[in-house]
């Protein structure tokens, strides 16, 4: 029987309430207003995420992080991953209380860009709600994704870097660079850079960029320069080959490498364990990049790792780290999450694009 169109208003109703489908409130956070956010809030979070880390060291139960699902297409460069993330309490709401919070991201590595140019990081970071479970809100990812690892290699340098009056170094100049480069200046004083990146013009940007922050106080220089000069050094590249090499870099009592998150990319020499702990913020680290290379060939075991939080707990127990580290970052779900409901919570859906009211309820 085909539908009838000129059924009355009370069956129509009828049907809709044999189907129970109201809407779902939720709101979509675009790039500009992601990173505005951050700006803006940038200490605040920096003291939250800290704080978490902390807590996290004593209720390590807190956090179900499942292992990143990788994908690829054969015959397309790049590949896209699912991300999801479960924090059961040690997350402060707004209430006081310890809240939970549920996120997934699912981000692409975009190297074809034939529909979208120019931009490496895509997709979608989904915020759930903590009772009823629908998505309440969706964050474009490449501001977000580029912050929170600028985030945790700093978080990382303050209990590892030992000294924080020499300046610091950066091996490019993209967006993890330039969101390295504001948490140094904001949340750690630090006051003068060196800086490297293979393309010319992109490291002159880069310095007119946090001019503001810094002032005259960023310098532009070739990688060796770089790596004489820094006492702490930051990688956030794409490079396929080693950039440092252990045996000439034993100054340096800090590395963080956030870059070499695939197979074929590589930041570090194995060289550089010599001497050094190894610190991750994940144990599911060890599947990607230099540490999965370390791994297959036996330089390494996943009991090699130590974990951030462990080095927070350290440093509250009155001993902190003494020794140089080398920090190593592939990515995790757990700051995906940090940042979403950080984000979420201080904006109250201001400056979200709005996708679907709340239902109303009669």
């Amino acid at each position: 029987m085909l539908w009838d169109h000129s059924a009355s208003r009370q069956q129509t109703d009828l049907v809709s309430r044999l189907l129970r489908l109201p809407n779902e409130p939720c709101v979509h956070y675009p790039e500009q207003t992601v990173h505005a956010a951050l700006m803006d809030s940038l200490c605040p979070f920096m003291d939250a995420l800290e704080r978490f880390y902390r807590a996290w060291s004593e209720d390590e139960s807190a956090v179900r992080q499942p292992p990143k699902h990788l994908f690829q297409r054969t015959g397309v460069r790049g590949d896209w991953r699912v991300m999801p993330c479960a924090i059961d309490r040690v997350w402060p709401a707004a209430d006081g209380a310890d809240a939970g919070i549920d996120a997934v991201k699912v981000i692409g590595t975009n190297e074809e860009e034939r529909v979208v140019a120019d931009k490496i990081s895509v997709g979608k970071a989904l915020l759930l709600h903590p009772t009823d479970h629908f998505v309440e809100a969706i964050f474009d990812v490449a501001a977000l994704s580029s912050f929170r690892t600028a985030a945790i290699s700093v978080l990382a340098y303050k209990y590892c870097g030992h000294r924080r009056d020499h300046g610091a170094g950066i091996v490019g100049a993209g967006r993890v660079g330039f969101y390295t480069a504001v948490i140094l200046r904001e949340w750690l004083g630090i006051e003068h850079l060196v800086v490297h990146d293979l393309d010319e013009r992109r490291g002159e940007d880069f310095l007119a960029a946090l001019a503001g922050w810094y002032g005259g106080r960023v310098r532009i220089a070739t990688l060796d320069f770089v790596r004489r000069d820094s006492q702490a050094l930051f990688l956030a590249t794409t490079s396929q080959q080693p950039l440092i090499d252990g045996r000439l870099d034993q100054h340096m009592p800090f590395i963080a490498s956030v870059g070499a998150d695939a197979d074929n990319l590589s930041e570090l020499d194995a060289d550089v364990l010599d001497g050094r702990m190894l610190v991750s913020e994940s144990q599911q680290n060890i599947a990607f990049g230099d540490l999965k290379r370390w791994h297959e060939a036996g330089l390494i075991r996943p009991a090699d790792l130590i974990m951030l939080p462990h080095l927070l707990a350290a440093a509250a127990r009155g001993t902190p780290v003494t020794t140089p580290a080398v920090f190593i970052s592939t990515g995790a779900a757990v700051q995906d999450a940090l940042v979403c409901r950080f984000l979420h919570d201080r904006l109250g859906g201001r400056g979200g694009l709005p996708l679907v009211t709340a239902p109303h309820r009669g």
